[in-house]
């Protein structure tokens, strides 16, 4: 990785800017025109100046800026917001790389849009303006990469303005904020040198004082084009004939360019056009791989020597070490490779890869040799890289690079060819993974014997797996599984660490984000007894479907078998110190000491587990299991400890709700339910919930729409409390959902029983419909109705206030019970207010639910 961070270095270095410079006023006043927007944009061909515009406004900018300059590899949804939050970082947000972490690892099963909510919710808490500059977007042909930007700009923070420079027209629509005034556009027309710019630039830059004449004759001929008057101006300074160069200086911009490049290129020393032409091939390059295609001994002299004389060579740092070409000059120089020495442009990446692999910097070395068509050679260095390219996540670019490798039958081994096939799956191209798949089960099928062939089909059970679970075809998969006679160990998937973030493995792509079903859990025990059978049971794999087992489980009440699962979990999470892995069995196996009502011992195992993932180091998952400690907390009753247990957890998390912290910020819910704050409750939760929509998360889909229910009847909001319930209910009753419910309480069990009522009313319901067995088989679950007295009133209800409360529970109004009565409306008032006090509570429908809890009114339902 520290070689990666070299190379991604040069990509986020602002470039330097040269004192003589042309000062370009009216531009500059354009550009800090967009500080009033959220986008500017500067559109112009090659060419025209839009990198050194960028850079010389960026270097006078007081605000913070950020920059980064994209290329052809960048075409990955990962890889370019993993480089943004890199450029950030290396600017005035130090930390904001380390935090994001958690964030980029979840991507494996959220949306990117999930991630640049964490990055908006970070830039939101900070105040300071910020430029964000992104240089060459021409280059970005992802079309997920545009609508994951185009959805940043939307939420983007006021303070904080995007700064687009590109060739063309964005690909996605930006005429909203024009029609706001909230875009700045500068297109190529306005880069084009005046008269006095070119003046000030031939005497400034170059130091040629040209004659009025002369400087129109430019201006005519380059119609303003600034890489022609860049040309012009080498020509002139290796010409003594002034008067012969603008005798030959003919014709419009659009045609001059090649002739100023050959003019540039034959007027230099052998030695440097050499020097020119061999490095062409590189998109970067330092010293070191200079030397390695040229072989002068002198590579770093030569390159403070070509940009001394203005040779389109660009410094990629502050030091002088890394460069790289103008584009336009590299695609002269690389057409001129070709002219003058066919075929050696191959030779030359080939030596090229094999000093980038040297230096230990492989994905430049496969680049190169891929480019030199020596795909052997590129193979040797994916295969020695495989396991970073994997942990890295940058899927859409490891397989862009396999698809770029023709003939995988004869360049791949069967492993290669696998590995292909599981990267297709993740990055959604089901049908093309099918009909790969199935050619390579094939040709395998013609393999010896051999430990190779061994490892392939264990890699091969893993990959059809991975399959079936993103197409949904679980059936063929059962009947096929079980034909396995032997399975070695793939260490490549088998020890692959797949939870990195998550505090349940049911909310991951992994544990189907919350699906329950019969086919799902025959598959997953399937899955786990083929490995075990086989020797495996202590894999990654298999303990990780044993844990989303183990939570399938337990959501569908069957507690015995869940608890089984548990304990096969434990000691191996333990001993291979896997926190993805003990923090949800710790979760789990402590929701079940909630379940059988022993606070103590749920408090233990979370904060046991605290204690060991910290000395691991492992500090991300502590913030989970504090706020499980607060919720042990009220679900014991004691909200004083729980506020104290919630304080400790980073402000920012509370402050900013996002998907990805739901369990701390469900929590935090709780909390303010308990100290009835229903209406910042709900803010919290409509926040959450289109996220959970967007990402699918069927379980997070339940758990708020329950809270949201429950939170609508502390306020006396029935039918909108009912409808929540039905949200939670449809997805509940499709995916054998138990717990979700009954870990609720006395108050799901009121509004379930009024749930079931309304069900016995309307014999019809528009819209989806929700089994009334499910809710029948949810009621029957919870605790009987005993004849208690647990917590008998410090005062008890006089008769006439025992009266107005059956009223109440009767929905009667305050003005019904007066008229009834015979009493004012004020005097109905005050006989509440007393009733509320002496139940401890602060509505009615609160007042309702303690009074059937401690049996003041057996028979009558909250209705």
């Amino acid at each position: 990785m520290l070689h990666h961070s070299i190379m991604l270095k040069t990509k986020t270095a602002m470039p330097a800017v040269r004192s003589n410079s042309v000062h370009r006023s009216r531009l500059l006043q354009k550009m800090d025109a967009g500080l009033q927007c959220r986008l500017t944009t500067l559109y112009a061909p090659a060419g025209y100046g839009k990198t050194t515009l960028l850079s010389q406004w960026a270097h006078q900018y007081g605000g913070s800026t950020v920059w980064l300059s994209l290329d052809e590899m960048d075409n990955d949804l990962i890889r370019f917001w993993k480089y943004l939050v890199f450029t950030l970082a290396e600017s005035d947000f130090a930390e904001l790389s380390e935090r994001m972490e958690p964030a980029m690892k979840a991507t494996s099963h959220t949306s990117i849009f999930t991630f640049i909510d964490s990055l908006l919710n970070e830039l939101a808490a900070t105040t300071q303006p910020l430029a964000i500059i992104l240089d060459d977007y021409h280059v970005i042909s992802d079309e997920t990469i545009h609508n994951s930007l185009a959805y940043f700009l939307e939420y983007v923070p006021i303070h904080v303005h995007l700064y687009i420079a590109s060739r063309n027209t964005l690909p996605f629509p930006t005429a909203k904020w024009t029609v706001r005034h909230e875009v700045c556009h500068i297109e190529a027309g306005q880069f084009l040198f005046s008269h006095q710019e070119t003046d000030s630039f031939y005497r400034q830059v170059h130091d040629l004082p040209l004659t009025e004449t002369q400087i129109e004759q430019l201006v005519k001929s380059t119609e303003g084009w600034v890489a022609g008057l860049q040309l012009a101006a080498i020509s002139l300074v290796n010409t003594e004939n002034h008067d012969q160069f603008f005798a030959g200086f003919t014709g419009s911009h659009r045609n001059i360019s090649e002739y100023l490049f050959h003019e540039v290129i034959m007027r230099l020393p052998e030695e440097e056009r050499g020097f020119l032409l061999k490095t062409s091939v590189l998109a970067r390059m330092d010293a070191h791989m200079c030397h390695a295609l040229t072989g002068l001994p002198q590579c770093q002299q030569m390159l403070t020597r070509l940009h001394r004389q203005n040779i389109f060579l660009i410094p990629l740092d502050d030091y002088g070490t890394w460069y790289r070409y103008h584009h336009l000059f590299a695609d002269f120089l690389r057409s001129q490779l070709e002219q003058t020495a066919p075929g050696e442009a191959r030779e030359l990446h080939r030596r090229a890869s094999e000093s980038y692999a040297d230096r230990g910097m492989l994905d430049e070395a496969i680049d190169h040799a891929i480019a030199a068509a020596d795909y052997m050679l590129a193979v040797s260095y994916l295969a020695q890289h495989i396991p970073v390219l994997l942990q890295r996540g940058e899927f859409s670019s490891f397989l862009r690079t396999l698809d770029s490798i023709p003939d995988h039958t004869n360049h791949f081994s069967p492993l290669f060819r696998l590995i292909y096939v599981f990267l297709l799956v993740a990055c959604g191209y089901t049908d093309r993974a099918e009909l790969a798949l199935t050619q390579l089960e094939k040709s395998a099928a013609n393999l010896e014997d051999s430990t190779e062939h061994q490892q392939f089909l264990s890699g091969l059970f893993f990959v059809r797996a991975n399959l079936v679970f993103a197409t949904g075809d679980f059936e063929s998969w059962i009947a096929s599984s079980s034909q396995l006679s032997m399975l070695p160990e793939s260490p490549l998937f088998y020890h692959f660490n797949y939870n990195t973030t998550e505090p349940f493995i049911r909310r991951t792509r992994f544990g189907l984000k919350g699906m329950l079903s019969d086919q799902t859990e025959a598959v997953g025990k399937q899955f786990s007894d083929i490995l075990e059978a086989h020797g495996w049971k202590d894999s990654l794999i298999n303990l990780y479907v044993v844990q989303a087992l183990a939570e399938g489980l337990y959501e569908e009440n069957r507690l015995e078998e869940s608890l089984d699962h548990l304990q096969r979990v434990r000691l191996v999470a333990l001993q291979k110190q896997i926190p993805g892995l003990l923090v949800p069995y710790a979760l789990t196996y402590s929701k079940h000491k909630l379940v059988e009502g022993n606070f103590v011992a749920a408090r233990k195992i979370i904060s046991e587990t605290r204690e060991t993932v910290a000395s691991w180091g492992a500090s991300y998952w502590i913030n989970p299991l504090q706020a499980f400690l607060a919720h042990i907390a009220i679900q014991e009753g004691d909200i004083a400890l729980a506020k104290m247990e919630l304080s400790k957890l980073p402000p920012s998390i509370l402050n900013q709700p996002s998907i990805q912290r739901e369990l701390e910020v469900l929590t935090y819910v709780r909390l303010l339910l308990a100290q009835q704050q229903e209406q910042e409750a709900l803010r919290i939760l409509a926040i959450l919930k289109p996220s959970s929509i967007r990402e699918e998360l069927l379980i997070s889909q339940v758990d708020i729409a329950i809270l949201q229910a429950l939170a609508h009847q502390q306020c006396g909001n029935k039918n909108e409390a009912l409808a929540f319930l039905h949200e939670a209910l449809l997805i509940g009753g499709n995916n054998c959902y138990v717990r979700s419910f009954l870990d609720e309480g006395t108050a799901m069990s009121h509004l379930l029983h009024d749930y079931q009522l309304r069900l016995k009313k309307r014999s019809q319901q528009p819209g989806p419909s929700v089994s009334a067995a499910y809710v029948n088989h949810l009621l029957s679950l919870f605790p009987k109705k005993v004849e208690k007295r647990k917590a008998p009133l410090i005062e008890p209800l006089t008769g006439k206030e025992i009266i107005i409360l059956s009223m109440l529970a009767k929905g009667a109004s305050n003005k019904m019970i007066a008229d009834e009565l015979g009493n004012t409306l004020g005097t109905v008032k005050v006989y509440l207010h007393r009733i509320y006090g002496k139940l401890g509570v602060t509505n009615r429908t609160q007042a309702l639910l303690k009074a059937q809890e401690i049996s003041l009114l057996e028979n009558n339902s909250v209705d």
